[in-house]
């Protein structure tokens, strides 16, 4: 894996990141890439690089994040480098997010700087070493976790309408940046999809709420795959309303928060963090910011919290736009007005539920299955994400209460929207 990196590039990785004076000379001594666990080779492979510098006859060492094409599991890689995920957001943090406003007087911090980007790999900050940490798994997020996403969300929203009215002139991002912001997952031919769609049919039919009656058991079997057949036509470019970069793949493991510490103990007070970052944009399209919005409310959280908390997240966010924007010279209501917004998240609801139901069929499954399927079973795994999803879920929805309860949560709401069942 050390061949990743240069020790040239881990120069460079120095000086960008200014962990030396920018006039100061040094030497660099060794440096070392240290794999971190997952699921090696998939969408990606991730180390830890260990940079050991000299300056001043002092040896220091630096700790960075890297990201990388698969390089144990070539078949994967193929597929990744023919689909365009690693591309993508190598070309957001080359092209894009350099020209986005960087100022902390005028932008919050809302993803992980990048030092060094190259065609097969990404050089970025320790997020964990700069104090951030993800959320235990299945561990729920609150009102406190919805508020700081939106803020990011809506940050990234921001510096996106300001590249496009202030410094473009206007010339939308959909244009400038079209090679980049290609579709990668929401495609009709897309196996994946397939596989993800027919899993929400599949609970909807067999264990939804609705599923014991046989009048909308019929029309689910006779309709519900043309009604979902809409989801493609709603993610084409919008000429109704104002779009800007949105992130989409808003499943938990996509964000890192700073969290308090008891100072005396050292616990975690998981509930409360102060900041959030995004990661991982290898979902990014021009679309209108109700796309995120939604997607990070239906993605994460249960029903019973978005009929309690769902207004006030969407206030939220109108306000802290409004902020954001203000602070970059933009008026809010000459590019996205309230009821022109409201009317776009009726607009794009499904898509938050079908993205929701389609995430939940995997991301929910216990702790370490997929890896173990995947050591034990690779064509069960492939099989899993590229043909048909409906053993797996059928097995949890029958033994796995937390997998259950948040998937028909998604599916009972999807249901009711696309037919109006009660």
């Amino acid at each position: 894996m050390d061949q990743l990196i240069t020790i040239e590039e881990c120069a460079e990785v120095v000086r960008n990141s200014q962990a030396i004076q920018s006039n100061a000379s040094f030497d660099i001594v060794r440096y070392r890439l240290d794999k971190v666990g997952g699921l090696p080779g998939y969408l990606g492979e991730y180390a830890r690089l260990v940079v050991s510098v000299k300056c001043n006859r002092v040896i220091r060492d630096f700790r960075y994040f890297v990201k990388s094409l698969p390089i144990t599991d070539w078949s994967h890689r193929k597929l990744i480098e023919k689909v365009g995920y690693h591309a993508k957001e190598s070309e957001c943090y080359r092209e894009m997010f350099p020209r986005f406003k960087q100022s902390p007087e005028l932008v919050q911090k809302w993803r992980p700087s990048c030092w060094l980007v190259k065609d097969e790999v990404m050089v970025m900050e320790d997020l964990v070493d700069n104090g951030f940490e993800a959320m235990p798994y299945r561990m729920e997020f609150g009102q406190g976790h919805m508020m700081r996403i939106i803020d990011s969300l809506a940050q990234m929203h921001a510096c996106s309408l300001d590249l496009e009215m202030n410094q473009l002139n206007g010339v939308k991002l959909g244009k400038q940046f079209e090679s980049m912001l290609f579709e990668t997952i929401f495609r009709r031919e897309s196996p994946w999809i397939k596989a993800g769609l027919q899993g929400i049919k599949k609970a909807a039919l067999f264990a939804s709420k609705y599923s014991k009656n046989p009048t909308f058991k019929q029309t689910i079997e006779a309709e519900m795959d043309s009604r979902m057949e809409q989801l493609f036509e709603l993610l084409e470019p919008s000429v109704k309303y104002q779009s800007v970069l949105v992130h989409r793949d808003l499943w938990p493991n996509n964000f890192m928060f700073r969290f308090p510490k008891d100072p005396r103990s050292g616990i975690t007070d998981y509930d409360t963090p102060s900041s959030c970052v995004l990661l991982d944009f290898q979902l990014a399209r021009y679309l209108p910011p109700a796309v995120d919005l939604l997607c990070a409310i239906y993605i994460l959280t249960r029903r019973s919290h978005r009929d309690a908390f769902y207004e006030s997240y969407v206030d939220h966010y109108y306000q802290s736009l409004t902020y954001k924007l203000a602070k970059l010279d933009l008026d809010i209501k000459t590019i996205l007005p309230w009821n022109s917004f409201r009317e776009s998240l009726e607009h794009y609801r499904l898509v938050g539920l079908l993205w929701s139901g389609v995430l939940r069929s995997f991301v929910n499954l216990p702790e370490g299955y997929l890896q173990d399927l995947r050591r034990s079973h690779p064509q069960s795994y492939n099989d899993f994400f590229f043909v048909s999803r409906d053993h797996v879920i059928e097995e949890f929805l029958n033994k796995d209460r937390y997998f259950r309860d948040n998937f028909l949560d998604t599916v009972d709401e999807t249901l009711e929207y696309l037919f109006g069942f009660k």
